[in-house]
């Protein structure tokens, strides 16, 4: 059973953005994205990939989160990116379509550069310290000389934009 593309892209909207979220508080609050968040994001879209999706499109799919996963743990191997941010950006590419992957990398670097800015801008000013004072990624900030930055943050705004693109609610190249 296939659903009509629009509904498909609402559905998929639907599903990941508590996963987003999720992985964007946890990176901020832990500086870690947990296993459990990576393996029930990928489940949530194999059920419902499996029922909204051809099946073809379902096999390209899960092959590009897994290219997607060889490619992350190649980069966290070399210190390019932590563990965790590796295994949640193969869970996010299930739910991109390929035809939508050069803006969706476009928008995943904005939404990069623009939470580096933000953290960063947050940090300095010290309005939200009562609430994340002891929020890892802030410590890490003030505390550390090697400055890590939680990617899960920019990676989940890349996911929730390219969806609210998708269906229409941003006007991007990758609205259909």
């Amino acid at each position: 059973m296939n659903l009509d593309i629009i509904y498909t892209d609402y559905i998929f909207l639907v599903v990941a953005t508590p996963f987003t979220l999720w992985s964007a508080w946890s990176d901020l609050k832990f500086m870690k994205i947990p296993n459990i968040l990576v393996l029930l994001m990928t489940g949530a879209f194999l059920i419902s990939g499996a029922i909204l999706l051809p099946f073809d499109v379902y096999l390209w799919r899960l092959l590009g989160g897994f290219i997607v996963l060889v490619i992350g743990f190649t980069l966290f191997s070399f210190g390019g990116i932590g563990g965790g941010d590796a295994k949640f950006a193969a869970a996010m590419a299930l739910f991109i379509d390929h035809n939508h992957i050069a803006s969706f990398l476009l928008e995943l670097a904005m939404f990069a550069l623009l939470g580096v800015i933000l953290h960063k801008m947050v940090g300095k000013i010290g309005f939200l310290n009562p609430i994340t004072d002891n929020w890892e990624s802030w410590r890490v900030e003030k505390t550390s000389k090697v400055k890590n930055f939680p990617l899960g943050l920019g990676m989940s705004a890349a996911l929730i934009f390219y969806q609210l693109s998708v269906v229409g609610l941003f006007l991007t190249s990758t609205a259909a």
